[in-house]
């Protein structure tokens, strides 16, 4: 199963995709959570430790929220303008149907995203979560409201829904029913869905030069790296690869290995998370660090929060910045000037020569 489908309508689109809803770069996130907006589980705990307490705060300016309703407030330290929060758990009553909840909210979501005169809104799974509802009537309900915003619009508009499991025990085939259900319950969307693209393989592709270590609780510090990269990306003076670019079914290991196959250089983001995860440190460390014995893939780390790392191997190696300043106790002016400093030395460890 592919992860992701594309549904056209005239000049908009509609992407329903597996990935992390932190992750996307659109102007409006929105968040499922109960009417007080306590964001303590699911989606909304996933975007308050992604963005920042400051989310909590504002929302609590903003409750009680009516149950298929939407709260509207800062996204903090995220890159999108503005969080939705969709109220659609209320223990205390019974007066909606999932259903009714589902449909009100997400009409609410587009009517203010349209007010506000915006390109791109995210959306999760509403109430899949905490709320329990099942994904068919998540598939079925959101796809009949998004639909119909979506025909005959006078501007282009983006909208994407995030599939994701926090925990990580689901993978994206375990969502085959939403996708079937989302367009078979749906025809208007259906009859507009996209052939999906030529796979990657027959497309051209830049070498990795640089392979990419870290903890999922730290993929805002992967996506700030990422960022300050960019440069250097777009002239083609290096490449980067992360798990990110595992396709669903493929088999890590060999991916990981396909992965350094042209590493020059490994950057570890190292944190309590990264030392504590099983998965690094059993599955992903172990050939990484082969392959700098080996091979001599240079390997870098960045000290993205006070832990025991000289209890490990990583020690061994050279730090790309100064550990005496973990990343997440500097301040953004500050932090800045020390991921350029990294962004250098990563520069310097692909292309030797133009040191």
């Amino acid at each position: 199963m592919a992860d992701s489908r594309l549904y056209q309508f005239d000049r908009s689109k509609l992407t329903l995709t597996f990935g992390d809803i932190t992750m996307s770069e659109a102007e409006v996130l929105v968040s499922s959570d109960d009417c007080y907006l306590t964001m303590s589980g699911g989606v909304s705990a996933a975007i308050r430790r992604a963005g920042g307490n400051a989310i909590a705060l504002d929302a609590a300016k903003k409750v009680p929220v009516s149950l298929g309703d939407v709260a509207v407030t800062t996204a903090g330290t995220l890159p999108a303008h503005y969080i939705f929060h969709a109220a659609t758990l209320d223990p205390s009553s019974n007066r909606m149907s999932p259903g009714d909840i589902l449909r009100s909210a997400t009409r609410r979501a587009m009517e203010l995203f349209d007010a506000l005169q915006l390109r791109s809104i995210a959306f999760p799974a509403l109430g899949a979560g905490t709320a329990k509802f099942s994904y068919e009537e998540v598939a079925a309900r959101m796809a009949e409201v998004i639909a119909d915003s979506l025909v005959n619009r006078n501007r282009p508009v983006e909208v994407t829904l995030y599939l994701f499991d926090d925990s990580g025990r689901r993978q994206p085939f375990d969502y085959i029913r939403f996708f079937e259900e989302f367009a078979t319950r749906a025809p208007r969307i259906a009859k507009h869905e996209v052939a999906s693209p030529p796979p990657a393989a027959e497309a051209a592709v830049t070498p990795e030069h640089v392979f990419i270590s870290y903890s999922h609780q730290d993929k805002i510090w992967l996506k700030r790296l990422q960022d300050m990269l960019q440069p250097l990306l777009r002239k083609n003076s290096i490449g980067f690869w992360n798990d990110r670019e595992i396709k669903p079914g493929a088999k890590w290991k060999d991916e990981i290995e396909r992965g350094l196959a042209n590493a020059r250089v490994a950057v570890l983001l190292v944190s309590p998370g990264f030392l504590a995860s099983d998965f690094i440190a059993q599955r992903e460390l172990p050939p990484l660090l082969e392959k700098a014995r080996q091979q001599g893939v240079q390997i870098l780390w960045v000290y993205v929060s006070a832990c025991l790392y000289q209890e490990t191997e990583i020690e061994a190696y050279q730090a790309a910045h100064d550990t005496a300043q973990p990343l997440d106790k500097l301040r953004t002016a500050k932090r800045n000037e020390v991921l350029v400093q990294i962004c250098q030395q990563i520069k310097a460890a692909v292309n030797p020569q133009e040191s």
